[in-house]
């Protein structure tokens, strides 16, 4: 049979295994996100039968920000246009000088690095970017919005729009997955970065174990509809004070007023399901990972910080990380929880600083 004809003849197959692969993966997704919907409808019952008064489901209402969000000691605030969508970014600092991108993670926005822009804006042109689907960015609708390919490629859009060649990149959880195939696929659009507690996404992919598996269970949770958006503003977003606070950081400095900020932001109308979205469309999913090479070849000097407390990623991944990863320097804040540069700001300032100043 001629060659064309063989793999016409073969693809019919393939791609009822791809399919069928396809629909097994979401079954077994959905069955573990109801599982776990049945678990919190069970505490959700037993909190309101034990004290009916208050309503899990009512979110106070924020028509005023609190003064934190417009502080100038954080700096000004900016917006700018890239293909399909419009980001805004604070930015601080002399213009002239080397480009330091902040990219945070979930549920967060650019106040997260309050106290890396103070700090590193003496030195640098520091921005912090709110992504797009959060914080004053635009919120695009539907999940093919939010392929990893296409957020990689704003970081890209952006660095260009600012005008500079290069930058040095510091990102935290879905910032940090982001820009792990930023690094990898335009390595001559950063000069250093700095990760926080997200190890290589290939490296935890592949070196699946059961406690890093029952500390994804949001992940799956995350598939619903609807569901996670009510389960993260339940008793006003009670939970960020929760996570926050997590860790046992000795230099924690994450005030009521903090809170409050995370509260507003995330308090507006839909301003959850597009940070939910990152997970709807990209776990479990490969699709935004098209175009995106998963093997690093030339990676720029890296520094990755990880806190011990994380409830979230696995630690034992740092030091595969450490060695799947050329030139990448790891620390360990033992003390530390997820959201390590709000949790040890003091500890983070200096572990960036004298991965700075090595080179």
């Amino acid at each position: 049979m001629h060659e064309s004809c063989t793999a016409f003849v073969k693809k019919p197959s393939q791609w009822s295994h791809e399919m069928w692969k396809k629909i097994v993966t979401w079954l077994v997704v959905r069955a573990i996100a109801l599982f776990y919907t049945w678990l919190l409808a069970l505490f959700y019952v037993w909190k309101y039968v034990t004290n009916p008064g208050v309503k899990f489901w009512r979110v106070q209402r924020r028509e005023t920000p609190p003064d934190c969000l417009s502080d100038p000691a954080y700096g000004q605030h900016a917006y700018v246009q890239l293909k399909d969508v419009k980001l805004h970014y604070v930015e601080k600092g002399d213009k002239s000088k080397e480009l330091m991108l902040f990219v945070h993670g979930f549920p967060e926005f650019w106040y997260s690095w309050r106290n890396q822009i103070k700090e590193f804006s003496k030195d640098y042109w520091v921005v912090a970017v709110d992504l797009r689907g959060y914080g004053d960015s635009e919120k695009p609708r539907g999940l093919d919005a939010y392929k990893l390919n296409t957020l990689v490629d704003d970081l890209r859009q952006l660095i260009l729009a600012l005008q500079k060649k290069d930058c040095i990149l510091v990102s935290h959880d879905w910032g940090a997955v982001i820009s792990w195939y930023f690094v990898m696929t335009n390595p001559q659009l950063v000069s250093k970065y700095v990760i926080m507690n997200l190890p290589h996404p290939e490296i935890i992919r592949k070196n699946p174990s059961i406690k890093q598996f029952f500390m994804s269970w949001y992940m799956f949770f995350f598939q619903l509809p609807f569901l996670p958006e009510l389960y993260i503003s339940s008793y006003d977003f009670y939970g960020f004070a929760k996570m926050l606070r997590a860790g046992k950081g000795i230099n924690s400095k994450v005030t009521a007023e903090d809170i409050e900020a995370f509260k507003y932001t995330f308090g507006k109308p839909g301003a959850l399901t597009g940070p939910i979205n990152y997970y709807r469309s990209n776990v479990f999913h490969t699709d935004g990972l098209k175009g995106l090479n998963a093997k690093p070849k030339y990676m720029p000097p890296g520094l990755l910080i990880f806190g011990a407390e994380d409830k979230y990623i696995d630690v034992r991944n740092v030091e595969l990380t450490e060695k799947f990863v050329p030139k990448l320097q790891t620390k360990i804040l033992k003390r530390g929880n997820h959201f390590i540069q709000q949790d040890e700001p003091g500890a983070v300032n200096d572990a960036m600083h004298e991965f700075l100043k090595s080179f």
